[in-house]
């Protein structure tokens, strides 16, 4: 697995709560040249899924990241941790 200096060099592009939407939103990343990791997790019960790309080497990389997504219509993407 890469590493990165960052302290939140990933961008977490959603959650979801149907895999198969997470599933396509990780495609659509990855046609965008993005490299997606899609996590399973669970909270009270409830089995989700989270979508981050990354992670991102340097903060000019992590902004480039940023604005690739927020084009394709993912405007509430964030830094992450992981």
């Amino acid at each position: 697995p890469q590493t990165s200096s960052l302290d939140r060099p990933y961008i977490q592009i959603g959650i979801f709560s149907v895999e198969a939407n997470a599933n396509r939103t990780a495609q659509m990343m990855r046609d965008a040249d993005l490299s997606p990791i899609v996590h399973e997790q669970s909270s009270s019960g409830r089995t989700f899924w989270r979508v981050v790309i990354g992670p991102a080497q340097t903060s000019a990389e992590r902004n480039r990241m940023r604005e690739t997504v927020r084009g394709l219509g993912f405007t509430d993407a964030y830094f992450v941790t992981n």
